[in-house]
């Protein structure tokens, strides 16, 4: 089944999450985050897969410091507090 191209869902000058694929199994979103945009320590209730599609950030994870860039997988567990900061345009898939 062809859900449209990631490509074309790329848009930076606001953050966007939007919903690529859904069902009862998992979810797999695009996060887009123009250059310079923070996201606030949190946690997530379930494990993430992430696939870094474009641009560069400083991911941080329980407190280690991760660049992430263009190509980047990246996972960690439900519960563990992470961060990000776009260093430039950034977007990445994120799969829970």
């Amino acid at each position: 089944m062809h859900l449209g191209n990631l490509a074309d869902q790329i848009r930076f000058g606001k953050t966007t999450k939007t919903s690529v694929y859904k069902d009862e199994r998992m979810n797999v979103m695009l996060l887009n985050l123009p250059e310079g945009e923070v996201l606030k320590p949190h946690v997530s209730k379930t494990d993430a897969f992430l696939v870094v599609q474009k641009g560069e950030c400083e991911f941080t994870l329980e407190g280690q410091l991760h660049h992430l860039k263009r190509g980047d997988l990246f996972s960690f567990k439900a519960n563990q507090v992470h961060a990000l900061k776009a260093l430039t345009d950034f977007s990445m898939l994120i799969i829970k």
